[in-house]
């Protein structure tokens, strides 16, 4: 049996202290959220996350997080930040995901299913068709906030997901280091991604919990289908 470690993405990501933290810890991906329906977060715009990747080294992955799904809109945010992966958190036409490949050459288009119910796995799938990967998350009732919840999902409907689309399947919604082995052992997911999960109360980034969030998901090692 052939076994792989699951990438890891740490999002929310608003600091080159905390971009240089999470790269130490041999995290695969920095999420930096741009875009979002209340407002900056942390104060990071496009400028600011693009200086904090030029200072990045090698080998990890800067990631577009937003909630703009137009092409008009999210192609100069790629372009200013030197990014070629874009995760969209809001339903976008697959015309415009069309538009924003044809104008940003080699970009990766990571797609958000919103893990509320069996009819997740039909929308997944629908979603599969137009993107390079999913990532699947929370929505919270009480707000109607989705992603960045801190609130996980049935992740008997993920797991059902990973074994019915044909790309990769990123795991999100509540993940912290205590339960992050345990979601991977039962969704079998290709990467995980952590937000409110590493942070301290205050919002702010908690290091120590990245390198245990990290350390503890790199180690639990997931069958290869086929």
């Amino acid at each position: 049996m052939i076994l792989r470690r699951p990438r890891v993405q740490i999002a929310g990501i608003s600091t080159l202290a905390d971009a240089l933290a999470c790269e130490a810890a041999g995290v695969d991906a920095i999420g930096f959220t741009i875009g979002l329906p209340t407002g900056p977060h942390n104060g990071l715009d496009e400028a600011g996350a693009a200086a904090i990747i030029r200072a990045l080294p090698p080998f990890i992955t800067p990631v577009l997080i937003t909630y703009r799904v137009t092409a008009a809109e999210v192609v100069p945010m790629c372009r200013e930040m030197g990014v070629s992966q874009v995760q969209l958190h809001a339903p976008a036409e697959p015309a415009e995901i069309t538009r924003m490949r044809e104008a940003v050459p080699g970009l990766k288009v990571i797609l958000a299913v919103h893990v509320t119910g069996p009819e997740a796995i039909g929308l997944a799938c629908e979603r599969a068709r137009h993107a390079d990967a999913l990532i699947l998350d929370t929505v919270d009732p009480a707000t109607g906030r989705r992603g960045a919840t801190g609130r996980t999902h049935d992740w008997a409907i993920s797991a059902r997901i990973v074994e019915t689309v044909d790309v990769p399947v990123i795991l999100a919604g509540g993940l912290t280091p205590q339960n992050v082995a345990a979601a991977i052992r039962r969704v079998r997911p290709w990467g995980v991604d952590v937000h409110t999960g590493v942070e301290r109360p205050d919002g702010t980034t908690d290091h120590g919990l990245v390198r245990a969030f990290t350390a503890i998901a790199h180690a639990t090692q997931v069958p290869v289908p086929g």
